[in-house]
């Protein structure tokens, strides 16, 4: 027994002898005199040990067994190693049927000596900038380098698009590098699916910005189309798009996005083990399936409902639009050279002729096709096989000739054995004499 219950035991046995009174012995218990009397009739037949409680040394009904702490450690150090408290918690309810509170799950990881992976410091002061009112007005992309694979395949880039009003991942994808075709399929992904947004807000990456932008230098063609700044392929795409391209000038301005990226390298990289992605496909196939799930947990609801999305324009051309874009001036011939080979504009039926020395713009489809775009019209391109000025006059084989001819290389041709080359070396004699009769008057005799 405690020194309360000893206390409270000899002060009962007092009122039971008559020393002191049981309103007495109420005020120095800080008891009701009622509960007094109870206490006095239970010491009275039972004994000092009916004073203990009733549920002293009983477990509660609601205890979790001691097979369950066990079986949550073991998966918090093997099969869910790296989660945290609140993540190993959902784990165990959807793969394993264990239904248990992050604090549960918290107490019995501390108990064992397992800390949370994720640290908790003290928040920095800072000041926040505003969500958005609306879903589309700003739109946040940028790509995280992580091991998510963990070792088991290749390193992968993911990149991604979230919306600033409500923090919801908009288009996401893994890649292998952070590059042109990677942002170009990601931006296509958040056009088609949602709309045009009002603006993108990134960092400051060569693929946004040019770094030709600090020397204020425009190339000759593009100022002949009245381009005032140099543009990156996707800063191209955006300005073709109309829509705003803010730059960010710190990694803390761009906060929401490396937050979201923060939950999802502990997140998303437990699911991508669970599932066994080893490779580009797969992972993306998990990500698919994981962002919906991510959206319900972690968006936040806008201020306004109305999103400031704008559908695409029947007129635009998005694959003429999501391409590779350079510009050639127009040869004699209705030829250009593009990636060291020669091609020739195909005028199609109706479409105005394009005049020699124009500068025309050449589009690469992600499918690997080339056409030419001038003054609004798009003419398709086929391979040019240029004739050198020595070959002119005769006929240039064609392919499959060249292959029939293509055998053994021929035998290297020896000379005669009274060939000149065999003869022996002789010096040369010398072919002319030089004297001089005076120092005004020099004559040179060749003989």
């Amino acid at each position: 027994m405690s020194q309360k219950e000893l206390s409270r035991i000899q002060i009962l046995e007092q009122s039971l002898s008559g020393l002191i009174t049981t309103s007495y012995a109420a005020f120095i218990l800080n008891l009701s005199e009622r509960q007094v009397y109870r206490l006095k009739a239970k010491l009275r037949e039972h004994g000092p040990a009916a004073l203990a409680h009733g549920n002293r040394g009983r477990k509660p009904a609601h205890t979790i067994p001691d097979e369950v702490r066990q079986l949550v450690v073991q998966l918090a150090q093997t099969k869910y190693r790296g989660c945290n408290y609140s993540f190993l918690s959902e784990l165990l309810h959807e793969h394993e049927g264990i239904l248990l509170s992050p604090s549960s799950v918290a107490r019995i990881l501390k108990a064992a000596g397992i800390p949370s992976p994720k640290k908790h410091r003290p928040p920095k002061i800072h000041r926040t900038r505003p969500r958005k009112s609306q879903p589309g007005l700003l739109v946040h992309i940028d790509g995280s380098h992580h091991d998510w694979l963990e070792g088991r395949g290749p390193k992968l880039v993911l990149l991604l698009a979230i919306d600033d009003a409500t923090g919801q991942i908009l288009a996401a994808l893994f890649w292998p590098a952070e590059d042109f075709e990677g942002y170009r399929r990601l931006l296509y992904d958040l056009v088609t699916q949602h709309g045009i947004p009002v603006a993108i807000y990134s960092d400051r990456h060569t693929l946004f910005f040019s770094p030709k932008d600090k020397e204020d230098a425009v190339s000759f063609e593009h100022q002949l189309l009245g381009q005032q700044r140099s543009l990156t392929q996707i800063g191209r795409i955006l300005n073709e798009l109309g829509i705003r391209h803010i730059p960010a000038r710190s990694p803390q301005a761009k906060g929401r996005i490396e937050r979201a990226f923060e939950t999802l390298q502990q997140r998303l990289v437990i699911e991508l083990r669970l599932a066994g992605a080893t490779t580009l496909e797969e992972a993306n196939k998990v990500l698919k399936k994981f962002i919906p799930r991510y959206n319900e947990k972690f968006a936040k609801p806008p201020a306004d409902s109305v999103p400031a999305f704008r559908p695409v324009p029947s007129h635009l051309r998005l694959g003429h639009i999501f391409c590779w874009k350079e510009h050639r001036t127009l040869n004699s011939g209705y030829t250009i050279h593009f990636e060291s080979k020669a091609y020739r504009v195909i005028n199609p039926k109706n479409a105005p002729f394009i005049p020699l020395r124009s500068v025309v713009e050449v589009h690469k489809l992600p499918g690997g096709s080339l056409y030419v775009a001038w003054n609004g019209h798009i003419y398709p391109l086929e391979e040019h096989v240029e004739i050198s000025p020595a070959s002119k006059g005769k006929a240039v084989p064609r392919p499959a000739e060249v292959k029939e001819r293509a055998g053994p290389p021929p035998s290297p041709r020896r000379p005669a054995e009274n060939h000149p080359w065999r003869k022996p070396f002789l010096p040369r004699r010398s072919y002319y004499t030089t004297y001089t009769t005076s120092l005004t008057n020099s004559q040179t005799s060749f003989t």
